[in-house]
């Protein structure tokens, strides 16, 4: 009995407990759920519209997904759709998504429970439908679509984005109009670039077709003066390779200075620049030239510095002023190229360039049409200050050299490398613009002279380079067509007996023209192998050894050569070498002495390069007297059958020579000797030779070495050590000695 009254008393104690809930909740905020909203969506006509997708929505929050059953549309146009989310009574959103050409629409409905709306008529439209992909021909989804009319301005849209295969099916108002389509790549790393089409007049349904959205990657950096802050409000510019620019979007440094492009796929000159700019202030637009967009790419610091205007006039070799004559500019310690917003003289050949301070490298072309005129490069170190007046630039009348480059084939040979050296001294010409373009032309403007001139194919090309020499340039010339011949290799190995020679000078000559050209020529390897990179042809070969060797040149005649060649070059054998040399020092000579590698003609003895004495063929010992002190080299290397051996070599170290107690070292013995002993003892002086201020040999420095030498001077004190009176070197080996 006890128990069932237990339990009959906690059963009603949790009743009045969820009654007690009940009772001081707020009902507004108890969560509903299975309600049913029902409804039948029609045309303006009435007629039913089948499949329209319904949506729930928050407006408190938008982001809440709300999930119905039943929310399309039947054949009839009616729908009956549960909510089966817990939500709470109150305004909610219930939108209507027509998959046919009517308008999308939206309505606010109370809910605290089931609820019919009614019929919801759908406003007739049309429908622009399409697919985006990118131009590699894949499916783009998510792509953000916005239509804009002229009379309504950008539409309200529902649907406006992509599907899984790019597909997009949009409704827009039924009103006759010109409209502009819109597609975006809105994700967080976008990888195409946004497309805007303009569909011009429309008066129902259109199908876009195929839109393709360009491939596109994100350029970021930061922008900042010359002293390194960051400048906001930096505006970027995009223009292909025939100077055409493209819109961008958001392509402003921020306020950090910071920019985050986003760029189509493809070559661009970039450009920074200052647009709204502050009085007194102006900036030097950075430039960057050709730069290869296909992947993301982090441009790093961009320097947008301070701007100063030079000015100046352009005139000709009469002084009369030039029109139409071009700038460039660039940095002379990276060559990076400064961009010029104004670069051509006006009518009065006058210039007016904004540039940044310090080490600026300008280039003066001519006008593209009227006399021939010389280019020219003048490099200055601009202030900061402005304007700076340069005064007159002059372009000197020149001569014109043209012509064309071909194969053997006929073949256009494109960027040849085109060099003019004058004939009288040899000296590179510094032209501008004369090389070969990409249809195998070449155009340099020179000083009237006679020149050499050499022309370099391209790497790779396998064709060989060519030499024209002393060619006259007093008139416009032209070259007609140069045929650049097949490279051919010749190589070989120089014996001198068995063994390599290397340092052998090996020459081509040109038989047709009795010519060197500048690689026709090179020295032997340390292995003794060599090789020549040639045109076909005939040509001389010739072998000079090195010299002081004595061998003869070997020279191979009118060869003909049309083919890689190997050619080896023989020598005799050189002269046995010298051996087992030693120098040895005894005061001021120096004893030689060694051993004949074979019986000589003649022995030659050299000091530091200079031959000293010229000895007979069997001699083994020599004695040298060589003036100062330090390092002396000695070389030997004997003659036989006219033909020099290999030097053999010793150095020695020549002691400074001194008079002991001359601590001044000018041969004389003062008391200003002693002075200088004690400075170094107690000032801590720094003597020229140690050696001498040790005035009793003892091989230490210390107060007895300037007593006995005032006992010297002022009483009847001994005489000292040698070297004593005159210079020599120490014959006591210590420690000390002579700088």
């Amino acid at each position: 009995m006890r128990q069932q009254e237990y339990y009959s008393t906690k059963i009603w104690f949790y009743v009045f407990t969820i009654l007690a809930v009940l009772y001081t909740a707020d009902l507004s905020t108890l969560h509903a759920q299975t309600w049913v909203i029902t409804g039948t969506v029609t045309d303006a006509a009435g007629g039913p519209i089948p499949a329209v997708d319904i949506d729930l929505v928050d407006p408190l929050n938008p982001a809440l997904a709300i999930s119905l059953t039943g929310d399309s549309t039947d054949l009839n146009g009616v729908f009956s759709a549960t909510v089966l989310s817990n939500i709470a009574t109150g305004e909610y959103i219930l939108q209507f998504e027509p998959t046919s050409a009517h308008l999308s629409q939206e309505m606010t409905i109370s809910l605290n429970g089931n609820l019919d709306i009614g019929t919801v008529a759908l406003a007739n439209g049309w429908l622009l439908s399409g697919q985006v992909v990118n131009s590699d021909g894949l499916a783009m989804s998510g792509i953000d679509i916005d239509i804009r009319s002229d009379q309504s301005g950008w539409l309200d849209l529902i649907g406006d984005v992509t599907n899984p295969q790019g597909f997009f099916s949009v409704a827009i108002p039924a009103i006759i109009d010109e409209y502009r389509i819109t597609f975006s790549d809105t994700a967080l790393n976008p990888t195409v670039f946004p497309n805007e089409i303009d569909l011009g007049l429309l008066f129902g349904d259109t199908d876009t077709g195929v839109v393709t959205m360009d491939l596109a990657h994100t350029l970021t950096g930061l922008v900042v003066d010359e002293n390194g802050v960051a400048l906001p409000g930096i505006d970027m510019n995009v223009y292909d390779l025939s100077g055409a620019g493209i819109d961008l979007f958001n392509d402003d440094t921020n306020a950090s200075g910071v920019f985050n492009v986003l760029v189509p796929q493809g070559t661009w000159e970039i450009r920074h620049r200052l647009v709204s700019p502050i009085a007194g202030e102006e900036r030097v637009t950075h430039v960057v030239n050709d730069l290869i967009v296909n992947s993301n790419i982090d441009m790093g610091t961009v320097v947008v510095p301070l701007g100063y205007h030079l000015l100046g006039t352009v005139v000709s070799s009469a002084g009369t002023p030039i029109l139409g004559a071009i700038f460039d500019a660039e940095y002379t310690t990276t060559t990076t190229p400064i961009y010029l917003s104004s670069d051509i003289t006006n009518a009065a050949g006058e210039f007016d360039l904004l540039l940044p301070a310090g080490l600026v490298t300008l280039e003066v072309d001519p006008p593209l049409s009227g006399p021939t005129r010389i280019s020219k490069r003048v490099s200055i170190d601009l202030p900061s200050s402005s304007p700076i007046n340069l005064g007159t630039i002059l372009l000197e009348d020149g001569i014109n050299i043209t012509g064309s480059f071909t194969d053997s084939l006929g073949t256009s040979i494109p960027l040849v490398d085109v060099e003019f050296y004058r004939t009288v001294n040899g000296q590179l010409y510094d032209t501008l613009h004369e090389n070969g373009n990409a249809a195998g032309d070449f155009s340099a403007v020179v000083y009237a002279d006679d020149y050499n001139l050499t022309l370099t194919p391209p790497a790779g090309s396998n064709l060989a380079p060519k030499y024209i020499y002393n060619q006259s340039c007093y008139a416009p010339t032209t070259l007609g067509t140069i045929v650049l011949e097949a490279a051919v290799n010749v190589s070989g190995i120089v014996w001198s007996a068995t063994s390599p020679l290397p340092n052998t000078l090996i020459e081509a000559t040109n038989v047709s023209s009795g010519v060197i050209p500048p690689w026709g020529s090179t020295l032997s390897n340390p292995d003794g192998t060599y090789q020549l990179n040639l045109g076909s042809g005939v040509w001389t070969l010739t072998a000079s050894a090195p010299a002081g060797t004595g061998l003869q040149s070997k020279v191979i005649p009118n060869v003909s050569i049309d083919s890689d060649l190997s050619q080896d070059f023989q020598f005799p054998s050189l002269a046995a070498s010298i051996f087992n040399l030693e120098c040895v020092h005894n005061n001021q000579d120096v004893s030689l002495t060694w051993e004949n590698g074979m019986t000589y003609d003649w022995i030659q003895v050299i000091r530091d390069g200079i031959p000293i004495a010229t000895l007979a063929g069997t001699e083994t010992s020599f004695i040298d007297t060589p003036a100062g002190s330090g390092s002396v080299e000695y070389s030997l290397r004997g003659v036989a059958f006219g033909i020099f051996s290999e030097m053999t070599d010793c150095i020695v170290d020549l002691p400074t020579l001194f008079i002991r107690c001359d601590a001044d070292m000018n041969s004389v013995l003062t008391i200003s000797d002693a002075i200088n002993v004690l400075g170094y003892l107690f000032s801590s002086t720094t003597p020229v030779c140690l050696d001498a201020l040790d005035c009793n040999d003892s091989g230490s420095i210390n107060i007895a070495d300037p007593v006995l030498l005032l006992d010297l001077l002022f009483g009847n004190g001994p005489l000292p050590p040698l070297p004593y009176p005159t210079p020599g070197d120490d014959p006591t080996l210590d420690s000390l000695n002579c700088i």
